[in-house]
């Protein structure tokens, strides 16, 4: 496993890993980040096996295939401090040590059998799709979140309850959350969608979508 990748590309998926890999170390394989080379593209994979994250990036040096896993957190805080439009080298030296060169600084890093990280098909998170305008999604997790409960006792008031009203002929996408002392209410129209199902979007989950949410605006 050996490849070539921008710093400044890295670095922007690996700041998403921060909010989804497990700080608690109660297994260590999911303090680590899976990449992996194949197919002409590099798959960056955490979890705390409530939630996924998963990005693919083509703008790589793809010198030979493999994949491994290392510290999410370790991996993050060097590209912090590598400067920016760096070129950062990579190369699998055995199957606990992974080489990241960088002008004049080189690291090795500890690794974790990718053997050892969770296995997920993209075919388990397919399903009946809606479509949603980012910005109009974002504002309604923004205008909900700042009730979510912090109980952890209570669980179920731990996210927001996403599910479908209707008013004045229209149909909305609401969105609910309470600590039972405040509720707050958001909704979007959207059109008629048959087999919808409520759900619980949880705490943890929210915050991730937000982040992403707003980077993709901030794009746009």
């Amino acid at each position: 496993m050996k490849f070539e990748i921008k710093r400044d590309t890295l670095l922007k998926s690996l700041n998403f890993v921060q909010g989804v890999v497990e700080k608690k170390n109660t297994l260590p394989i999911l303090s680590n980040v899976l990449l992996e080379l194949k197919n002409q593209k590099l798959s960056i994979i955490a979890t705390d096996l409530d939630i996924v994250f998963y990005d693919e990036i083509t703008d790589v040096k793809i010198i030979s295939e493999g994949n491994t896993t290392t510290s999410a957190a370790i991996l993050f805080d060097i590209l912090r401090k590598i400067s920016s439009d760096s070129i950062l080298k990579f190369d699998l030296k055995s199957e606990n040590k992974l080489s990241l060169k960088s002008e004049n600084s080189d690291f090795n890093l500890l690794c974790l059998p990718s053997d050892n990280f969770p296995t997920f098909s993209l075919d388990e998170f397919k399903g009946k799709q809606m479509s949603l305008n980012n910005k109009n999604f974002l504002k309604l997790l923004n205008k909900t979140k700042i009730s979510i409960s912090n109980d952890d006792t209570r669980h179920y008031l731990n996210g927001i309850f996403v599910h479908l009203t209707e008013s004045g002929g229209k149909n909305f996408l609401t969105g609910v959350a309470t600590d039972s002392h405040r509720l707050s209410s958001s909704s979007l129209e959207i059109e008629n969608e048959e087999d919808f199902r409520p759900f619980i979007l949880p705490r943890k989950t929210v915050f991730q979508l937000c982040s992403l949410l707003s980077e993709i605006s901030n794009q746009m």
